[in-house]
């Protein structure tokens, strides 16, 4: 199966110019992970859309996240690994988060300033096929479960150390629901835990539409020295 499977991805990354609790720079995270043998890595900085003082403000901060992922790829191209553009999305009613695969800049441009809650996103989110939910460690702490068809699935594994995710209510509560989709991601932030996830692919998605199938119809994940498919 790893043969076959042989591209590695990354799926949930953060860099310190936009994601304030992340230590790693964009030169850092590129090396890190092309060290590690990875191809592709999905940037998925965190993004809010309450706490802006005024449209203008929102507008600069909606533009300062488009032109790191810009950065970021300009310095993958000189390593010769692939970047993904995703993101960590929050919204005011709580501590939830929840990562989206398949944008693009127009999609991050269109998304509402105060946008309040995860009900009020989904009939704009709706309006793109190729982007998928995935409510990140929804076992953490201060965590709420939301109503299943909101969201396309979960990340089951999320290997962050700092925190306990509670990988085995995230399985059950899977398996339970019948989620369709179920993820496993680093959520890397600081040096020395890096590359701990990634999904596995037959090929090299070319876009983020493709990225999407992979994780829809493959859901090879290798976490650790373990390698877990998601059936």
């Amino acid at each position: 199966m790893l043969d076959e499977y042989k591209y590695k991805i990354e799926l949930h990354t953060h860099t310190r110019h936009i994601s304030r609790c992340s230590e790693i720079g964009n030169a850092e995270l590129v090396q890190t992970y092309k060290g590690a043998g990875f191809d592709g890595i999905v940037i998925t900085n965190h993004f809010s859309t309450c706490g802006h003082k005024n449209k203008k403000e929102y507008a600069k901060y909606v533009d300062a996240f488009i032109k790191d992922y810009h950065d970021l790829k300009d310095k993958a191209f000189e390593y010769g690994i692939k970047i993904y553009l995703g993101m960590e999305i929050r919204f005011g009613e709580n501590d939830n988060d929840y990562l989206l695969y398949g944008i693009d800049e127009d999609f991050i441009k269109g998304i509402k300033q105060d946008t309040g809650t995860l009900q009020e996103f989904i009939p704009y989110l709706r309006q793109y096929p190729d982007v998928i939910i995935i409510q990140a460690h929804p076992f953490r702490d201060r965590m709420m479960l939301v109503e299943p068809s909101l969201i396309d699935g979960v990340e089951v594994f999320n290997l962050h150390p700092h925190h306990n995710p509670r990988a085995g209510f995230a399985a059950k509560y899977a398996e339970n629901e019948n989620m369709k989709i179920c993820t496993c991601g680093t959520d890397f932030h600081h040096r020395g835990h890096q590359a701990l996830s990634a999904l596995l692919c037959k090929k090299l998605p070319v876009d983020e539409k493709e990225l999407v199938q992979c994780i829809k119809n493959e859901q090879v994940y290798k976490v650790g020295k373990a390698t877990i498919v998601f059936d």
